[in-house]
């Protein structure tokens, strides 16, 4: 901003040019101090960023325009729902069952689910994500109209050391012989990853669904005998 003011000297009219104030004489032979502009509003706060409008004069009040429009804040990634990952899904759990595929009325039926948790890649709201299952929960359905749910997948006898017909927190009992289709149900927790950096954790649960297993469940009865079947093999139970 170019503002000129005057003052005399002896002979003649002296001008001082500034871009920020105006000049008056201290009286020590022509040196001179400022004197703040009386419309501060007319200078820029940021040098270039601005253009004046009317600044002709001190004592005309002028405004300041900026010369470019501001850029707009980028657009919020939306709140990740379930309906949104209907693309993205874990792989089902396996099932097995000891002993496999048969079991004896009134004895613990061994259920043991793999799920492990498992990403996904993909795209959502236009931008690269990756999608991180984690299981929460189990639902075992063994197949006599009751269920049970754990937050454990189970752990096979043989692993864990323990001999058949153990009870564990995912065992089942059958009370009546017959066969049943068994099957596990995993509930899943989603967090997303964006390219961006930001991470959501996702309301709520996808859930995965095993393929069925066929178990046999017989009846054990026990006597005794005063011989063996292969000394008698007519005896009971031969």
């Amino acid at each position: 901003m170019d503002v000129r003011a005057e003052k005399t000297t002896g002979g003649g009219n002296e001008t001082n040019r500034t871009d920020a104030s105006q000049y008056r004489s201290n009286g020590n032979g022509g040196n001179s101090t400022p004197v703040p502009h009386p419309n501060p509003d007319a200078l820029p706060a940021v040098p270039g960023a601005v253009t004046p409008v009317d600044c002709k004069t001190v004592s005309v009040p002028c405004r300041l325009t900026p010369s470019a429009t501001p850029t707009p804040a980028a657009e919020a990634i939306p709140t990740v729902t379930l309906t949104d990952l209907a693309r993205f899904r874990p792989t089902p759990p396996v099932l097995a069952t000891e002993p496999a595929g048969v079991g004896i009325v009134g004895l613990p039926v061994n259920l043991v689910a793999t799920a492990p948790a498992q990403t996904l890649h993909g795209e959502l709201f236009d931008h690269a994500v990756t999608v991180r299952f984690t299981p929460h929960h189990f639902t075992w359905a063994p197949g006599d109209g009751t269920s049970l749910r754990t937050g454990t997948a189970g752990t096979l006898w043989s692993r864990a050391r323990e001999p058949q017909f153990t009870e564990t927190p995912t065992s089942h009992v059958y009370t009546a012989r017959g066969r049943y289709t068994v099957r596990v149900t995993v509930a899943y927790s989603p967090v997303v990853t964006f390219d961006t950096g930001w991470t959501q954790a996702v309301s709520g649960f996808v859930s995965a669904t095993s393929s069925t297993q066929s178990i046999r469940i017989y009846e054990a009865h026990t006597m005794l005998v005063a011989h063996t079947c292969t000394e008698d093999p007519t005896g009971p139970g031969c």
